[in-house]
């Protein structure tokens, strides 16, 4: 900055100090208010202080309209979902059987989530860590050794692109898995919550159990 601009900053700091300290200045020369000039913040040309105000106000009122719109849509798709996992409860509540219950789990989380699959992997004592931190994020970025082995349990589906596994702690099993995929690689991230997943995950390896699943110790 040259020593003219510098000078020049320094006088408008002071006279913006000055007006902040004098907030009677505007009602004692309002006529000054209407020759006050400001540059467009846009267009190449100055307009009043009143218009720019206007001009702020429109911009904050299509700001807050967006913001608006973005919670009554994820507040509905909330709602939608919230209404989904009731009705997802109460057919896992009616299961009778291992095969009611891995229909419910299968069948019902796939339409709450609005995903292309949902498995249930039999038990097996390498998803133990799935537990405490489920495998998640696009199949590009999962680690290969985790790859293979779902592999080992289930086909991978070419169109899957995103992935979740959960592991389901069974009681006296191993754990098994709940695995939701998507045909988008969006869909699961790396880095995302998966706190509901998690509870989801339980009230499943519950049902399991209470149906008795797994006779048989596994793993």
């Amino acid at each position: 900055m040259s020593e003219i601009d510098s000078t020049q900053a320094e006088q408008e700091a002071l006279v913006a100090e000055w007006l902040r300290a004098t907030p009677g200045f505007f009602e004692r020369y309002a006529d000054l208010l209407n020759d006050i000039r400001l540059k467009h913040p846009h267009e190449d040309r100055a307009i009043s202080l009143q218009e720019r105000q206007m001009s702020l106000l429109r911009n904050q009122n299509t700001e807050l309209n967006r913001r608006l719109s973005e919670m009554l849509h994820f507040g509905s798709r909330n709602d939608k979902t919230q209404q989904g996992l009731v009705a997802w409860l109460l057919m896992l509540m009616k299961a009778s059987s291992q095969a009611d219950v891995e229909l419910a789990v299968t069948a019902g989380l796939a339409q709450v989530f609005e995903v292309d699959a949902v498995r249930i992997l039999s038990p097996n004592a390498a998803y133990a860590p799935w537990v405490a931190k489920p495998l998640c994020g696009p199949l590009a970025d999962l680690p290969q050794a985790d790859i293979d082995l779902l592999s080992q349990s289930l086909p991978l589906d070419a169109a899957w692109q995103s992935m979740v596994a959960i592991g389901l702690p069974l009681q006296d099993h191993s754990p098994a898995v709940l695995l939701l995929a998507s045909h988008d690689a969006t869909r699961f991230t790396v880095d995302m919550g998966a706190f509901y997943l998690q509870q989801i995950a339980q009230l499943t390896a519950a049902a399991l159990d209470r149906v008795g699943a797994y006779e048989a110790p596994i793993g």
